[in-house]
């Protein structure tokens, strides 16, 4: 299993790294934007968390139940499975399909921005204790939004992919997803494990 990940990993490397790196750059940079927009803005930051609290709340109350509960496992799987089916591959993955992952993928940073934009003291030590929760969740749509670009090239540039026809590059360009998604769930894993023993210890304080 080790040895199948790091070969996984050495793929992705080899094929992805300075997209990969571009990535990174744009996302967090489209945070700090978000941010600074949150700072200069101080009602837009708050009405922002305010709408999505309301909005997690009402979605998921037994998310809320679990937190309350301290049930570590079950907030852990909510997360997993909410972030790997919605956050990342409908809304990355399959968008990519027809060229409009990118959208989220810039919507999404700017969101964090305005979310955890360090407003007040309160707002600040907030964001200190989601950094890692952040970093982590983040690269984890990087890696996949990252190669979802390949349905783009797919079609618009089969030959990037080492193939004439479009249909080979689009098949080419689901292979090496599926493949590059057994690092995004190992993330998205840990990020889980993360947020779920950091918003239970903020639940507590």
């Amino acid at each position: 299993m080790l040895n199948r990940i790091k070969n996984i990993y050495k793929f992705y490397v080899e094929r992805y790294k300075k997209r990969f790196l571009y990535c990174f750059a744009i996302y967090y940079g489209l945070v700090i934007i978000g941010m600074v927009i949150g700072l200069l803005y101080p009602p837009i930051s708050t009405g922002t968390g305010g709408n999505i609290s309301s909005q997690f709340s009402t979605v998921f109350p037994g998310l809320l139940q679990a937190i309350g509960a301290g049930d570590v496992i079950k907030v852990i799987l909510t997360i997993f499975v909410f972030n790997s089916i919605l956050g990342s591959f409908l809304a990355i993955t399959l968008l990519n399909l027809i060229g409009i992952g990118t959208l989220v993928f810039i919507y999404r940073p700017i969101m964090w921005g305005l979310i955890y934009a360090p407003t007040s003291s309160g707002a600040a030590m907030l964001l200190i204790a989601v950094i890692p929760t952040l970093i982590l969740e983040g690269v984890a749509y990087i890696i996949a939004f990252a190669a979802s670009l390949d349905f783009v090239l797919a079609i618009a540039k089969p030959k990037a992919l080492g193939e004439e026809s479009r249909f080979k590059a689009w098949k080419k360009a689901w292979a090496y997803n599926l493949k590059s998604y057994v690092l995004v769930l190992i993330m998205l894993f840990v990020a889980a494990v993360v947020e779920s023993v950091t918003i239970i210890s903020l639940a507590r304080v």
